[in-house]
């Protein structure tokens, strides 16, 4: 996951999300002009230490939210994944860790809504997320849809890593809406091709 830095320019507060910046408080991206000096500056490292205090707090805050979240300490992950989302609701990788805090938390619905957000992207564990969470919905057809993606783009990108969890959610729609898999629907649509896993 790529890690946001904030920084401070012209009186306003930028945040790089990995792939484009962000006004702190308006959530729009700046102007070009903006954005390459912000660019200059993120490359030199003359970020301060104030800017890179920020960004470490909010990462620090999410493994938090990730710990009482393994813990069972649902209320208080999801305060924290909520708070740093709403500091950063553009950076995929804090929407994905609270999509899965809201799943946990039985709230589904919230998830799908919140993962909707990010659905053109290629960042499967929000994607993943989004699976799972449609499956909570038992919206099966449209999980085994947003799996198949999932699936796509790992192996257009050649990656392994995150396949355990789509796999374990594509097995989860095959025993639950086994009827998405009889002869007639795997005419409509291809099957997904399931990575294998590398030996050794």
């Amino acid at each position: 996951m790529p890690r946001s830095i904030t920084i401070s320019f012209e009186g306003n507060q930028f945040i790089w999300n990995g792939k484009r910046w962000f006004d702190r408080k308006t959530y729009l991206e700046p102007p070009t002009a903006v954005s390459s000096k912000l660019n200059t500056l993120r490359a030199s490292g003359k970020v301060t230490a104030r800017d890179k205090a920020v960004a470490d707090n909010m990462d620090e805050l999410l493994r938090k939210a990730k710990r009482a979240q393994y813990q069972g300490q649902i209320p208080k992950a999801l305060q924290l994944a909520r708070h740093v989302y709403n500091q950063r609701p553009q950076h995929i990788g804090t929407a994905a860790i609270l999509c899965s805090v809201l799943r946990t938390a039985n709230k589904s619905k919230e998830a799908v809504a919140l993962a909707n957000n990010f659905s053109s992207s290629n960042y499967s564990p929000i994607l993943t997320a989004r699976a799972a969470a449609l499956c909570d919905l038992n919206r099966w057809d449209d999980a085994l849809k947003q799996i198949r993606q999932v699936f796509a783009i790992g192996m257009k990108l050649k990656k392994s890593s995150g396949h355990d969890d789509a796999s374990a959610i594509y097995s989860r729609i095959k025993q639950n809406a086994s009827y998405l898999f009889d002869e007639r629907m795997l005419k409509k649509s291809a099957s997904p091709v399931i990575p294998s896993r590398r030996s050794g």
